[in-house]
């Protein structure tokens, strides 16, 4: 009997993210008075908004009234947050951007789908870079689009050009970066992506199709030891970029970000008609009194120092202990070596130390645990260096 129910978005409810899965397991155990463990899971900001956040809601409840604080926006958000958006990208960066190049949309989330919507047909593939953030499988599939991870450079987690190149075909519309990577921290050179956006447009012009660039960067202004994230909308015309305050502003649960569509991209209205079409489709709009605190708030940001200071402690610690771990540029995230082969058998072997992290299986590149540090503060850090090492001497050490 035909129930009509779409198969592969209950897949999609069946099989969890690994994020999510271990995220939901310590909600759990808090809800249920427990605090004697460490939650890794998720990149969910503990450190403060900045001041002028608050600030700006009280001002903004006593300036608007209900309709324009709590009414329907236009699709693209409203017209004063976008041009503040665009002027403080052309005061950064030299973008050229004006208000009508921009897009709002719930979160780096919204900005992808709503982009991937509007510019992909059916049939067609999206390459993505390993390991990258399990969520891109499903935004590609959910528009019968193909995934199409790549592997980046073992050790360095840079972008392999040539292995870019080999593996576009007739079907390839678009490429998706993060930097800084979630989940390595990695900061993407410009040098590579300069050498990527001359191989892209060397392959679109040889297919005779626009290949995108899509470039996820809610991690932007994350970065350390005075490391610069490049510019990726400046390394190749062809580039979107979308971006979310959830980090710059601690800002997570509002769902706020935007689509930015560069004047150099290739039939650029038509590519700005296709997104608030998919605006309309998918309804990825954000929320109206929180598109006014971004236009009051567009230069604010948390401070870096304080991710610093919890990078160094666990970074630190987990390699004096003996493990594998790439030291982060940016983000705020460890990828740390499994101490056995199975990813998954050595994340559920580490809860027996009350240590909760993602295994990497969804990432794209196995044998890994992702640790967020964005979550735990550095007493608690410091705390876990215990239990990481009871779980280091219960191995022995590596055992592959």
């Amino acid at each position: 009997m035909a129930d009509g129910i779409n198969s592969l978005m209950r897949e999609f409810g069946i099989d969890k993210s690994p994020i999510r899965e271990v995220m939901e397991t310590t909600m759990s155990l808090k809800q249920q008075g427990y605090t004697d463990f460490w939650d890794f899971s998720i990149g969910n900001p503990e450190v403060p908004t900045p001041p002028e956040i608050n600030e700006s809601i009280r001002e903004i409840l006593d300036v608007y009234n209900s309709v324009d604080l709590h009414g329907y926006t236009p699709n693209d958000g409203w017209e004063a947050t976008r041009r503040a958006i665009a002027d403080d990208l052309n005061d950064r960066f030299d973008a050229n951007a004006d208000a009508s190049d921009l897009i709002l949309t719930a979160g780096a989330a919204g900005a992808l789908t709503s982009s991937i919507a509007a510019l992909t047909t059916p049939g067609e593939e999206v390459i993505v870079l390993t390991p990258y953030f399990p969520e891109y499988r499903l935004y590609i599939q959910a528009w019968s689009c193909r995934c199409v991870p790549v592997p980046t450079i073992a050790g360095t987690f840079q972008i392999d050009v040539d292995a870019v190149r080999d593996a576009i075909g007739p079907r390839t519309r678009m490429v998706i970066v993060n930097t800084p990577n979630n989940p390595t921290g990695a900061i993407y050179s410009e040098a590579s992506l300069r050498a990527l956006g001359d191989m892209l447009r060397a392959e679109g012009k040889r297919l005779d199709k626009t290949i995108y660039l899509l470039s996820d960067e809610p991690y932007r202004e994350i970065v350390y030891d005075g490391a610069k994230n490049p510019w990726v909308c400046g390394c190749y015309e062809n580039t979107i970029m979308c971006y979310s305050y959830s980090k710059s502003l601690s800002l997570a649960g509002e769902r706020v970000g935007y689509v930015y569509v560069p004047k150099a991209v290739h039939r650029h209205d038509e590519v700005l008609e296709a997104l608030h079409g998919a605006q309309r489709a998918v309804n990825t709009i954000t929320g109206s009194l929180i598109q006014r605190v971004i236009e009051r708030c567009v230069k604010a940001r948390v401070p870096i120092e304080e991710y610093a200071a919890r990078r160094e402690i666990i970074y630190n610690g987990l390699t004096e202990i003996g493990y594998d771990v790439v030291k982060p540029e940016g983000a705020f995230y460890l990828w740390l070596r499994a101490l056995e082969p199975d990813d998954a058998a050595f994340a559920e072997r580490a809860t027996k130390e009350r240590i909760y992290m993602v295994y990497s299986g969804d990432f794209g590149c196995p044998g890994y645990e992702r640790l967020s540090y964005s979550s735990v503060s550095r007493e608690r850090l410091a705390e876990s260096l215990s239990a990481f090492q009871n779980l280091w001497d219960s191995y022995g050490g590596y055992t592959w």
